[in-house]
């Protein structure tokens, strides 16, 4: 528990099940973002003003309060 945080990247977000399915269950929009694979290499607190606008806040916060417990 607690290995994934603002600060782990979007590439791994994207590559570990578990947070893959974190986002398809909470905020699938951010799969459909047509900056996603250029952001790969960013960590997610650096994606995230990228990200505003394309997520509800509601399912953002979700996301966000979700991860450290995976």
């Amino acid at each position: 528990m607690g290995q994934f945080s603002t600060d782990t990247t979007v590439g791994v977000l994207l590559d570990t099940p578990e947070t893959r399915k974190l986002i398809e269950d909470v905020c699938p929009e951010i799969l459909s973002h047509p900056l996603l694979e250029a952001g790969r290499s960013f960590r997610l607190q650096d994606a995230l003003p990228f990200m505003e606008g394309a997520v509800p806040a509601d399912k953002l916060k979700a996301f966000l309060e979700a991860l450290p417990n995976l």
